[in-house]
């Protein structure tokens, strides 16, 4: 197995790990309700992504290290511009940008609303803005042309968020559970696709070694060696010895 394939793999596990955790509490408030969401529920799904959002920045710059090193894997096994590449490592890479999507168009939002919610209760267990909402003040306050104005519009839009009503909320923890749940599937397609692609390699590896050798003996290896070596040819010189 390459070096990239294998980082790949790795990397993908690690992610799927994460998300298998998360469906954890996702499960709770998407799959199999027998009775009305309660709020307990909910602060508990909050509370679990919360503690994610409020950890520290070397958790969070572990995490996005390994998603780049999955998409930098993925880019480097397609350049080969092999035959297996397009086919499987551009799915791959379809399917991790899907995933990309969803953490930044979903995922992200949906947290930073729930930070935000002063309803939350678990949003005050640690005080203080997280690293995002800092980062938008920089930008807000230092930049200029488009950046500069989007972080701004962006900041007042967060600070005038109103508090979100009982359904309002259900539906929004509902959401990014199953935008989560949708990147976890994704994910599992790429592992699959990636050792689907490794053993595919190795067919066809095998299959050039055996028509190679079929080449040189004329035959297979055991068949060749099966044959009788013909009897040399006696001179006039031996016959006269």
């Amino acid at each position: 197995m390459s070096f990239f394939t294998s980082s790949a793999i790795v990397s993908s596990a690690f992610l799927l790990g994460i998300l298998f955790t998360s469906l954890l509490w996702d499960a709770t408030v998407l799959y199999g309700l027998t009775a009305p969401i309660t709020e307990q529920q909910i602060e508990n799904v909050e509370s679990y992504y919360l503690t994610w959002w409020n950890g520290g920045m070397a958790v969070k710059m572990f995490m996005h290290v390994v998603m780049l090193v999955l998409f930098l894997s993925l880019v480097a096994k397609w350049a080969r511009h092999t035959e297996t590449a397009f086919y499987f490592t551009g799915a791959s890479i379809l399917m991790l940008i899907c995933s990309a999507a969803l953490y930044i168009v979903v995922t992200l939002p949906s947290l930073r609303q729930i930070a935000k919610d002063p309803f939350n209760k678990a949003a005050h267990i640690l005080p203080g803005d997280d690293f995002f909402t800092r980062m938008q003040m920089w930008l807000a306050d230092r930049s200029t042309g488009l950046l500069g104005d989007r972080a701004r519009e962006n900041a007042k839009a967060l600070a005038a968020l109103p508090p979100m009503e009982w359904r309002a909320r259900v539906e929004h923890v509902q959401v990014m559970c199953a935008a989560n749940t949708i990147a976890m599937v994704l994910i599992v397609g790429i592992v699959i696709l990636q050792v689907s692609e490794w053993y595919l390699e190795q067919e066809i590896l095998r299959d050039e070694t055996e028509a190679l050798r079929k080449q040189v003996y004329g035959s297979t290896p055991a068949a060749a060696a099966a044959t009788p070596a013909a009897p040399a040819k006696v001179t006039v010189e031996k016959k006269k010895q």
